[in-house]
């Protein structure tokens, strides 16, 4: 994965090294090793600021198609320039994520990540897009996501335990940075893997 353009804000690149950290972490609790070239899923990804420590922390595998998707055109188009996969397939959609699985020709996914979720703000909404998330997932799958504060990752978690899906780790980001114009809030505060 090649990073072609800085990240647009101060503390971002901080913030990826601490979730690049925070992954590794997870994945040892979990104990989930990948191999081979693998398809990837980035949910209401933003900018995919995250794109590349994602990339790290899978190895030793290999990302062979990556697909980040979000609402907002401004974001996907700075995504668009900032990565740049050599080796494999890269894109980056406008539009909704919960009609993902009525998109012709994605592959099934081995990783579905969604960082900063935000369920606790349209619950329906975002049932919507664990559904499809779920649904286009290999059987062996994962789906890791991170949370902004307390109330939205027990949401999440309570949402999880009802598809019947598996918490393989949950972790609490000691080091995460707390964001000043939202009390309570901080930086991938939370993290947790699931499986099917």
């Amino acid at each position: 994965m090649i990073q072609s353009l800085p990240f647009s804000f101060p503390g971002i690149t901080e913030d990826i090294s601490r979730l690049g950290g925070l992954l590794g972490e997870l994945l040892r609790l979990a104990d989930i090793t990948f191999h081979g070239r693998l398809a990837i899923l980035n949910l209401a990804c933003g900018r995919a600021d995250e794109t590349g420590i994602l990339a790290a922390a899978l190895e030793p595998a290999q990302v062979g198609f990556y697909l980040g998707m979000d609402l907002r055109a401004d974001a996907i188009a700075e995504a668009e320039r900032r990565w740049d996969l050599p080796n494999g397939e890269i894109e980056f959609r406008e539009g909704n994520a919960a009609m993902i699985g009525r998109m012709e020709g994605l592959p099934a996914f081995d990783l579905v990540f969604i960082r900063h979720q935000n369920y606790w703000h349209e619950p329906l909404v975002w049932e919507g897009i664990l559904d499809e998330a779920f649904a286009t997932m290999k059987e062996n799958g994962y789906l890791i996501c991170t949370s902004y504060f307390d109330l939205e990752h027990e949401l999440f978690l309570a949402s999880m335990r009802t598809r019947g899906v598996r918490i393989l780790a949950n972790v609490r980001n000691a080091k995460s940075r707390d964001l000043p114009d939202a009390e309570g809030k901080s930086v991938d505060r939370w993290i947790a893997v699931f499986g099917k």
